[in-house]
Order: structure tokens, then sequence, then C-alpha cells
């Protein structure tokens, strides 16, 4: 057995929960939601990446259009984030509320959105994926990709 296989006395293998969290942003990307959760259910202990793991499972959840179910995690994400990485979260809980007929909270989880002070008024947010794999043989990333 590789340390890799290997899950820790503490929790799984930190490199498989990367791996784990990356297949499911992967498959959110896609627009396979079903299998998101999948990659996220298999994660026993994810360790540090918890908030990773809450954002995920909400983003499925609110692909799966269950909205209410997805407001637990994106909240529990969106306060274990510091500001401004939170935006992400916050703006999928938002648009859950939103449907999920609250819209004052809906109004009110939008307008905590924290812009930093030396972005122009009325810029764009982009929101970019959390992890970058490399299309490199094997789709490991080496010293020079990084």
């Amino acid at each position: 057995m590789t340390t890799e296989d290997a899950d820790t006395e503490k929790g799984m293998n930190p490199l498989k929960v990367v791996r784990r969290l990356a297949a499911a942003e992967g498959y959110l990307e896609l627009g396979l939601p079903n299998y998101a959760l999948t990659e996220l259910n298999s994660v026993t202990d994810p360790g540090p990446f918890i908030p990773i793991a809450e954002l995920f499972r909400g983003e499925a959840l609110q692909a799966q259009e269950k909205y209410a179910d997805a407001i637990e995690p994106l909240h529990r994400a969106a306060q274990m984030f510091p500001s401004p990485f939170n935006q992400r979260a916050l703006l999928a809980l938002s648009n859950c509320y939103r449907h999920d007929g609250q819209i004052q909270l809906a109004d009110e989880t939008a307008a905590a959105l924290d812009m930093p002070a030396d972005v122009p008024v009325g810029t764009k947010l982009i929101i970019a994926p959390i992890f970058h794999m490399s299309k490199a043989a094997g789709g490991r990333i080496t010293k020079n990709q990084n």
C-alpha cells in the first residue's frame, strides 16, 4: 500500500481528499451534480477542506434544484471562508434563498458581498474554479507548472 492510497489514523489521506474534491468540482462544471455528490459522499473526513466540501455540496444540490437542501451547506461554507473568499458561497446562497421564496434573506445575503476597496464600482465578479488540474500526461502538476 502506498502513502497515496493509505488513509491516515486521523482521517482520509489529504491527497485523496483533494482528488475527490477536484473530481466533484469537475463534475459540477460539466453539469453532472449527481456524480459530484457521489464524489463528495466518498469523502469521510475532509479535514481542513471542509469549507470546500460544503461549498461543492451546496452547489451540487443547487444544480439539482434542491434549493432548500442547498441552503445549509452553502451557509456553512460562507461562514467558514473568510471574506472576500466567501463570495462564491454567498452568491449561491442568495440564489437558493430567492428560489426558496425567502426574498428578504436573498437580498440581505447579496448585500453582504464584500468587494475589496480597490475594485472599481460596477466591476463584475468572476467565479473561478478552486482546483486547476494540469492537462499534462497523468494530470499531475509538475514543479514547472506551479
